[in-house]
């Protein structure tokens, strides 16, 4: 297939409309009626779920599908609508290798260069008249609180088994092939409130039943596969009273069930013993503190074969584009964690993004421009192949 030629200046003008426009997490609204706009001219069919409604935000997920103009079976192009902040008057400026902010905000290139990918993809395929199967864009919300757009997509209007994600910040060779899963955790540990003043021996510090148990605690990087956190203590009243209450959120990943299962209990284990080691006794009865350890999986994890047919597409067409393909494993999760769950297979692409959620990230262009041609390519190699 000989190298599509991508508008790259429409796609450079292309993305510095979406930078500007203010979407962060559940405030996708505006950007979502932007892209509306631009893709039913383009001839898709729109369809925004409720996944907005299920997470207080202003808009759901936008699906939006366009006919093949080819054989072959659905084909999945993702990449999600919202940013970090700070994220208020973004304003581009274009040098001459990259895009930068005014260093006051973030760019947004996390994830609207992927954004401005697939569109220019789409606009090129049409151009070029490559033939190409149906296509199904999607755009989640929400990304970067927890994956919770690709959580409540309706998943009833999604055909596509295979395709792409473009959330990917190492350079264009990288693919992410593999991410951990995690669990999320929700801990109290429940003291005994007293005067510190006047009868401290009272009360039980549920500070001092936490220390215990982060002092036995592995936390960090736990083996090559695994990682934990402890991120968000709160707890006390006063500095007079001895603090009954202590709130916690934490988190483990990795990309090893077993291990995820194992340092999850080993966090709930050191809870457990600094509460059965920790007693006092008032007026002849023993009172001890208690905890409540809550788990959730925050989202799957995501293990895509060497023998995965999109891959197979990345790794030939990526060849032509005088690259060689290295697949790697991520230590974040991104919308294909919960894709891969709901059986979407959909190697992760680098779009040029760079220090991403800071106010010094920057659009490499060079990578940017790749990604676009890679992606045309795969997709109109895609028609055809049995995926």
């Amino acid at each position: 297939m000989i190298t599509p030629s991508i508008n790259e200046k429409r796609l450079v003008r292309l993305f510095c409309d979406l930078a500007q426009i203010t979407s962060l997490s559940g405030k996708e609204g505006a950007v979502a009626r932007r892209l509306s706009i631009l893709l039913r001219f383009m001839g898709a069919e729109i369809h925004l779920d409720d996944a907005g409604e299920k997470i207080g935000g202003e808009t759901g997920n936008l699906i939006a599908r366009f006919a093949g103009t080819g054989p072959g079976e659905p084909f999945l192009l993702c990449a999600h609508m919202d940013t970090v902040g700070p994220a208020d008057n973004v304003r581009p400026r274009i040098h001459k290798d990259r895009v930068t902010s005014d260093g006051r905000t973030i760019l947004g290139a996390d994830c609207k260069a992927g954004i401005a990918i697939i569109l220019e993809t789409l606009k090129t395929l049409e151009e070029s008249r490559i033939p190409h199967p149906p296509i199904e864009a999607v755009f989640t919300v929400s990304e970067e609180m927890a994956l919770l757009g690709a959580k409540y997509l309706d998943y009833s209007k999604i055909k596509a088994r295979y395709g792409l994600i473009f959330d990917n910040e190492r350079p264009l060779e990288c693919v992410i092939t593999e991410a951990p899963a995690a669990n999320k955790m929700d801990i109290r540990v429940y003291g005994i409130a007293a005067h510190s003043g006047v009868a401290p021996e009272r009360g039980i510090s549920a500070i001092k039943v936490v220390s215990k148990a982060i002092a036995a605690m592995k936390l960090g990087r736990i083996d090559f596969q695994t990682t934990a956190n402890i991120g968000f203590i709160t707890g006390g009243n006063a500095i007079n009273i001895i603090p009954p209450l202590v709130e916690m959120q934490g988190e483990v990943r990795s990309h090893a069930p077993a291990k995820l299962n194992k340092q999850t209990s080993h966090m709930e284990n050191c809870f457990k013993r600094a509460v059965r080691n920790t007693s006092i006794k008032v007026k002849g009865k023993t009172l001890k503190p208690s905890y409540e350890f809550l788990v959730e999986r925050k989202f799957p994890g995501l293990a895509i074969s060497r023998t995965n047919p999109v891959l197979k597409l990345i790794g030939l067409n990526m060849k032509e584009l005088g690259m060689k393909m290295k697949t790697f494993a991520s230590g974040g999760g991104t919308d294909a964690n919960i894709m891969y769950g709901h059986g979407i297979e959909a190697p992760i692409l680098a779009t040029g993004m760079r220090e991403v959620h800071t106010t010094n990230e920057y659009l490499e262009l060079k990578d940017f421009f790749n990604c676009a041609r890679l992606a045309v390519k795969i997709v109109g190699a895609a028609a055809g192949k049995q995926i």
